[in-house]
């Protein structure tokens, strides 16, 4: 005898029950189709330390806390073009890791961020960066919201120093005349003041750039140095002053953002927070290890100026500042007014 499943039914209700056990069969696919896949974007190395310490830190707590809810696809060095933030436009990227020196068209008051004389330390800097472009802050406000972008959490790299070829010494005049490697407008307008010379070059191709004498060094910190095997080349260092550095901003498109649900935007509110924590932690105590290592390694000279050197320095450095709020100002861009909500962020 055949076997009829649901026998205590009526013909009809059979039928019924069968078309809907039908249904959700046919769901079924559906239902494991529901993750949601975003694609992750960025101009460096896939073993770079903004995404080991940052980026990837951020992406293993989502997964982690959303489970088969999310899955992120990585694509490091420009896999999905060199336009970062026009990627989030377009829909290409859900998420970019955004240099904000990269992009001085798009984002010039972030270059704040960048000035001389601002922040001793990576999470000093970090702080006061997250504390005006956080949601409702005036420089999301005024660039990240009206490009259609949600920042998720950034980071300010520890304070650049003068590194170099040739030999140089605590003395500003030293560096009179170097060829040095300086992306964004704030840190041209720094080597400038400092007496040196500004050049543009991607960090891939400062390995070549100063093995040909094409630059005599950078305005780099050590992070930077084994990342693209600059030890061989970069043999000398001055430390002390506080002359900016670079911001980086991961940033995700509002339209992704938006198709989150509340609950998984309070996980990646969660995640983004711990990983910016843990990021400026790490860059801030690496920078010095790093240092050692070369130091001890490699033959690389580090001189540590004396306060009465810093404060040359610094001072030169000042006009940069008054400089830079000039022309945003100029630009009806209230470089003034970021200036100062930048400045006076609390910091740890």
């Amino acid at each position: 005898m055949k076997h009829t499943p649901y026998p205590f039914l009526p013909r009809l209700a059979r039928r019924a029950a069968l078309a809907a056990s039908a249904a959700v069969l046919a769901a079924a696919p559906a239902l494991a189709q529901d993750t949601q896949t975003l694609k992750v974007s960025h101009l460096f190395n896939p073993t770079v330390y903004l995404w080991e310490h940052g980026g990837q830190l951020f992406v293993d707590e989502v997964t982690k806390a959303a489970g088969d809810a999310v899955k992120f696809e990585v694509y490091p060095a420009a896999q999905l073009g060199k336009d970062l933030i026009g990627s989030l436009n377009s829909g290409l990227a859900d998420i970019s890791i955004i240099p904000v020196s990269y992009v001085p068209d798009k984002l010039p008051l972030s270059s704040v961020a960048e000035l001389p004389g601002t922040y001793a330390s990576a999470c000093e800097g970090t702080e006061k960066l997250w504390n005006i472009v956080k949601e409702g802050g005036p420089l999301n406000t005024a660039e990240y919201a009206p490009q259609g972008m949600h920042v998720l959490f950034v980071t300010a790299l520890p304070p650049y120093h003068i590194t170099t070829a040739k030999p140089i010494t605590g003395d500003l005049s030293s560096i009179q005349g170097l060829k040095l490697r300086a992306n964004g407008a704030a840190m041209d307008k720094t080597v400038r003041a400092l007496g040196a010379v500004p050049s543009k070059i991607p960090a891939s191709e400062l390995f070549d750039a100063i093995s040909r004498g094409t630059i005599d060094g950078g305005l780099y910190n050590y992070h930077g140095i084994p990342e693209y095997h600059l030890e061989d080349v970069l043999k000398y260092s001055v430390e002390g002053p506080r002359l900016g550095a670079a911001a980086i901003v991961f940033a995700m498109s509002d339209k992704s953002w938006q198709g989150l649900s509340d609950e998984m935007k309070g996980i990646f509110t969660a995640a983004a927070a711990n990983a910016q924590a843990s990021l400026c932690d790490w860059t801030g105590k690496s920078d010095a290890t790093l240092r050692d290592r070369i130091v001890s390694q490699n033959g690389h000279t580090a001189i540590t100026m004396t306060p009465e050197q810093v404060a040359i320095w610094e001072k030169a450095a000042e006009p940069v500042v008054t400089s830079w709020k000039e022309e945003m100002d100029k630009a009806g861009k209230d470089g003034s007014a970021m200036f100062e909500a930048f400045n006076a962020a609390a910091t740890n």
